[in-house]
């Protein structure tokens, strides 16, 4: 049978997550809401959490593991995008519940949003490592929510400034696409703000039940959980 160390299972969920909260995110950002009378992509609303998710995997897996997340993440969203873009291109039958229309209102993402959100996700999630663990250096391991906060706080500028100017460039007014980008951004921090104790609920919960410890910042950075070894079991 397949034995899965806590360390290893544990990665399997954190990256699991942080791929579904991708996918949905670029899946419902054709649907927009009101905040302060600005619309905002509702993909703002899970969007945080994949920052959070990256903070938890730096906390103890290290660089390495960040990174293996947000490429195995970019690969995903290709995927996907990929996925969608066929069935939107296949023939819709004549006693389809969903006609074309609607079904390219709601998935009909451009190639020009995708890519900007794209590079905003690659460009915004090393910035979030880099800064996380050069934070993490400076206080020597203290002070979580410094980290957390001020890393997503400044990965958040990149990711929300990209995708909104991809989204918007050409189509409204740079003032306009500033407020908007404005407006997303502070909802994002505020998420993120307001996520920070869950940082703390995991590391306690990671760390006390799974016996499983934080890397120091003097420690070498971890590389993925290797895969786990295959024990052969006898039939009983």
């Amino acid at each position: 049978m397949l034995d899965l160390s806590p360390r290893y299972r544990l990665y399997l969920v954190l990256v699991a997550i942080f791929v579904t909260v991708l996918l949905v995110a670029d899946i419902v950002a054709g649907k927009f809401f009101v905040l302060g009378g600005v619309s905002i992509p509702v993909g703002t609303v899970t969007f945080p959490i994949a920052f959070l998710l990256t903070d938890v995997v730096n906390e103890y897996y290290g660089r390495a593991g960040s990174r293996l997340m947000t490429l195995v993440g970019m690969g995903m969203l290709i995927l996907g995008f990929g996925v969608i873009t066929a069935a939107r291109l296949l023939p819709v039958a004549p006693d389809s519940p969903v006609s074309q229309a609607s079904f390219d209102g709601v998935f009909g993402l451009s190639w020009r949003l995708f890519l900007a959100s794209l590079v905003a996700y690659l460009v915004s999630q090393f910035l979030d490592i880099y800064t996380f663990h050069m934070v993490k250096r400076v206080t020597e391991s203290r002070h979580l929510w410094i980290r957390a906060i001020g890393s997503t706080a400044l990965s958040q500028i990149v990711d929300t400034t990209f995708v909104t100017g991809g989204a918007w460039l050409g189509v409204l007014e740079v003032g306009e696409i500033a407020t908007i980008a404005g407006y997303s951004y502070l909802y994002k921090l505020a998420v993120a703000v307001a996520l920070t104790p869950l940082v703390y609920v995991a590391h306690e919960l990671i760390t006390a039940r799974l016996g499983i410890e934080p890397l120091r910042h003097d420690a070498e950075d971890a590389k993925p959980p290797p895969s786990p070894p295959m024990v052969e079991t006898e039939a009983r």
